[in-house]
């Protein structure tokens, strides 16, 4: 490969505008100008480059050449990596030994990984820590948890869990943290239903995703207290059987609402989801899920084909009043603008 080389007009070009330029690069290109001078070496390196590159490494078949290449980048760029992402390794200690080269990270996402308790402990090195991301990751051994102190990180803005790291010894921290406005637990159980109020309303003014599992530990006042989150864009209450019309009928309060998925339900009246689905606030939804909702009917189906103009997902899986029915055979020609149907 032959180097470019920094001729006379670039040099009278201001750092900050090289840097610019740099910005746009794809990673390969800004790698290479590093080689170029000591000046672009610098100005390659520079954090605010860095800060939005992402550097994933999978352990997943088909994927070796670029994760190598990748973890030639981790150790002969350390300092610089940023955001993180591994996927699909299943040794924790493979995984040890990438995070310890990193001692910035801001943004670090293990997802299909095993996780050992000593992870706890791994974290610690990240205060400036924004997004931690462990959706569908499983623990090593499954008599311990990993039990995070999350409100260590000032800046955490968005939380993903597995079906681990949250119990009573932790779960106030999330309270604590300030600015974290994503949070997705939907696959911790067991949570404590005046728990989940509290996280609600301590975090009111400033959620845009809540995805939780559901059960026992969501009811009607959580989704009344959810209706008042003007910023919430992607809800998610994967297991609602709890949840009577009250609470449904609430969520026609939701100003800012993208993505709506709502489970498991047999207490919804037809009335009521047709109220809560003709609301003009949730006309706007992209995705639409209300798999196993009892009383979703024709009628309800044909409101959303005629009136969701963005949607671009919609799942109905196991809709009694839906499968195995001659309407049944009618939903692919009724969607045919959207990307996927699920039934």
């Amino acid at each position: 490969m032959t180097l470019p080389q920094e001729t006379d007009e670039f040099k009278t070009l201001p750092d900050e505008l090289i840097i610019s330029i740099f910005k746009l690069l794809p990673l390969d290109s800004l790698l290479a100008c590093e080689e170029v001078c000591k000046r672009w070496k610098k100005l390659a390196q520079d954090a605010s480059i860095w800060r939005s590159i992402l550097i994933v490494y999978s352990g997943k078949p088909g994927q070796s050449e670029v994760s190598e290449r990748n973890l030639e980048i981790i150790s002969s760029q350390s300092q610089n990596i940023f955001r993180l992402k591994l996927q699909y390794v299943y040794n924790y200690q493979f995984i040890k030994s990438i995070l310890q080269e990193c001692d910035n990270i801001i943004s670090l996402d293990l997802v299909m990984c095993r996780i050992s308790k000593e992870f706890q402990d791994e974290v610690k090195r990240w205060p400036d820590l924004k997004r931690l991301n462990l959706k569908n990751s499983l623990l090593l051994t499954s008599n311990e948890d990993v039990l995070i102190q999350y409100d260590q990180f000032k800046s955490l803005k968005y939380l993903a869990l597995s079906d681990f790291g949250l119990t009573s010894s932790n779960w106030n921290s999330l309270i604590d943290c300030s600015f974290l406005s994503n949070i997705l637990i939907e696959k911790i159980r067991n949570l404590n239903v005046d728990y989940i109020k509290q996280l609600i309303f301590s975090k009111q003014h400033i959620l845009e995703t809540f995805h939780i599992y559901g059960g026992d530990s969501v009811d009607d006042k959580c989704l009344q207290l959810l209706s008042k989150c003007n910023l919430l864009r992607d809800l998610a209450i994967i297991r609602c059987e709890n949840l009577s019309d009250e609470g449904l009928v609430a969520l026609t309060n939701l100003k800012s609402v993208e993505h709506l998925q709502v489970w498991n339900n047999n207490n919804f009246t037809e009335m009521n989801l047709l109220k809560t689905l003709s609301s003009p606030n949730l006309l706007r939804l992209q995705s639409l899920s209300l798999s196993r909702i009892g009383n979703v009917s024709p009628v309800i189906v044909d409101v959303i084909s005629e009136y969701y103009k963005h949607l671009k997902f919609l799942a109905l899986y196991q809709c009694p009043r839906i499968i195995n029915t001659d309407y049944e055979k009618q939903l692919k020609s009724k969607f045919r603008n959207i990307d996927v149907v699920l039934y």
